[in-house]
């Protein structure tokens, strides 16, 4: 028998840390068959009455926090109720690459002391249990983005996001799983393997945020640290059913990750834009959040973010557009569950008394190449450095993300070039966004045109990359609702493209049955707050609350 590749003993290695990391007591049997990792919680003997009622999803991040300001509960009791919740999390979903229970328990008990002897919190944020993607830096722990060839360097300090919410309060119980690249759809890499979904196990977490997707819909975790550069955010949380924020572009810090785009910045204008944002369990908290961290003028220390102090924007009734999906402009056919939630929300929204605007979208159907194209001179030549002798995962070679063998030699022009499709695309939604005669204020589409999708079959990322290429703001909002066989009927129809075809083909509405559904709800470059204070508003309605 030949010697293991470095990279499957080093997976080995990654492997054994983490179940050495996870209390033997919480460590629990996951039955074969179990199909639906979220019922494993069906079992009240895994957790207390009092860990459940703690770490119940029902139960956003500021009502909680409420439990211990008051001294109802001490930020040890939650926060080990919530490592207990997320190794259980991990066991049904593989969701976690790094562990930090026991240091997340330690500082709880610090913060116990603070609060018996001032009476006291140290911030808003005192004993808030949070999970942090995988490729951003955590004092202490690897930033691997499951290559083993970042694997045991361990980061020397905090990204800036997440050292802001320590300084808060917040405490940091795990990292979470990523796919190969961190460029595809479906949470899967050599070193820690695939993160499933917890509605159905044969089907993926979405990516590349999909470790968060999957451990905040399991209950482990309270507020998620992710980023968004062509849906990373918005995907695995419409897959999940949790609640997912993408930023504008230079609002929120995003350094304190391993740097694979060296150098390229400044090279456009508008985007692609990559960002850092949050996943939870409710808008509420996200808005509270994001309003927390602008109050900290981070700008003040960062040279690369804009000066934007938080401003408040009330929005009473606003007018809401509805992209028009049944013309191939819009690339891509919905699949029945997703075309019956969109219908749902513009439903509920009109019956709530809000005026929907239809929004005719300029063409989208190039929009994922495009962001491909840009990868193709930003930083490849480094993701082949971290691959090293890896092979690829099914979903990084079916998506062709390194398709480019050697770094190519562009010219200026062919910059220029991809300048002016940037510029003309921000112009044509631009004008869209005012065409009905006055500016929207806010836009309703999906976040893809599928739920979750069956394992290495998330192919496109168009609804949400569009947002990023143009750099405006969006939320992933949940429904409440799920994908229904007995509804959700497969329909005839004429595919537009290739792709449209190919994605259509994957869909059986026994299989995808029981999947959540949810929507995309977008703001204009810069126009944070309004959004997420228009989506504050609405979510409820689009809950059918």
């Amino acid at each position: 028998m030949s010697a293991p590749d470095p990279w499957e003993q080093i997976s080995e290695r990654k492997k054994k840390e983490q179940q050495a990391r996870i209390p033997e007591e919480w460590k629990v049997a996951v039955p074969a068959d179990l199909s639906r990792p979220l019922d494993l919680f069906k079992d009240k003997s895994i957790l207390s009455g009092e860990e459940l009622q703690w770490t119940d999803p029902s139960n956003d991040a500021l009502t909680t926090l409420a439990f211990v300001s008051s001294g109802s509960v001490t930020a040890e009791q939650l926060i080990t109720a919530f490592c207990k919740r997320a190794a259980i999390a991990h066991a049904a979903t593989n969701c976690l690459t790094e562990i930090t229970f026991d240091a997340a328990i330690q500082r709880a008990k610090t913060l116990d002391e603070h609060f018996r002897n001032t009476g006291k919190v140290v911030g808003p944020l005192h004993g808030l249990p949070i999970s942090v993607k995988d490729h951003m830096n955590v004092e202490g722990v690897d930033s691997s983005m499951g290559f083993s060839s970042l694997c045991f360097d361990p980061a020397k300090q905090n990204g800036k996001l997440v050292q802001v919410l320590v300084d808060q309060g917040a405490v940091v119980i795990a990292k979470t799983n990523i796919p190969q690249t961190a460029f595809t759809a479906d949470s899967d890499n050599l070193v820690f393997g695939r993160t499933l979904n917890p509605y159905n196990s044969k089907f993926g977490a979405s990516g590349s945020s999909g470790g968060e997707g999957a451990l905040i819909a399991m209950g482990g975790s309270l507020l998620g640290l992710a980023s968004d550069g062509s849906g990373s955010i918005r995907m695995p949380s419409a897959a999940n059913g949790v609640v997912g924020y993408k930023p504008s572009g230079y609002r929120l810090p995003s350094d304190g990750r391993p740097v694979f785009d060296y150098g390229m910045m400044g090279i456009v204008g508008m985007g692609p834009v990559g960002v850092f944002g949050f996943m939870g369990r409710s808008i509420r908290d996200i808005r509270a959040f994001a309003k927390l961290v602008c109050e900290q003028r981070i700008w003040d220390t960062d040279p690369f973010l804009y000066p934007s102090p938080w401003i408040g924007i009330d929005t009473p009734r606003p007018r809401i557009g509805v992209w028009t999906v049944n013309t191939p402009n819009s690339y891509i056919h919905l699949h029945p569950p997703v075309k019956r939630g969109f219908l749902v929300a513009q439903d509920r929204l009109r019956h709530a008394g809000y005026e929907l605007v239809e929004f005719q979208n300029p063409d989208i159907s190039s929009i994922w190449e495009f962001q491909r194209d840009w990868l193709g001179i930003q930083g490849l030549s480094t993701l082949r450095k971290f691959l090293g002798n890896e092979p690829l995962t099914n979903i990084a070679a079916k998506t062709n993300i390194l398709k480019y063998e050697q770094p190519t030699t562009l010219t200026v022009k062919y910059l220029h070039e991809m300048n002016m499709k940037l510029a003309g695309l921000v112009m044509a939604m631009t004008s869209a966004w005012s065409a009905s005669g006055k500016p929207l204020d806010a836009l309703l589409w999906v976040n893809s045109p599928h739920t979750a999708m069956p394992w290495d079959t998330w192919m496109d990322t168009t609804c949400t990359a569009v947002f990023n290429c143009i750099d405006w703001p969006a939320v992933a909002l949940p429904l409440g609702i799920m994908s229904d066989m007995k509804i959700d009927v497969k329909e005839d129809f004429v595919p537009w493209n290739e792709m449209d075809a190919q994605i259509q083909s994957i869909y059986d509405a026994e299989s995808f049955d029981g999947l959540p559904l949810a929507v995309q709800l977008i703001g204009r470059r810069f126009e944070d707050e309004k959004l997420l204070g228009i989506a504050e508003q609405v979510h409820p309605i689009l809950l059918g609350q």
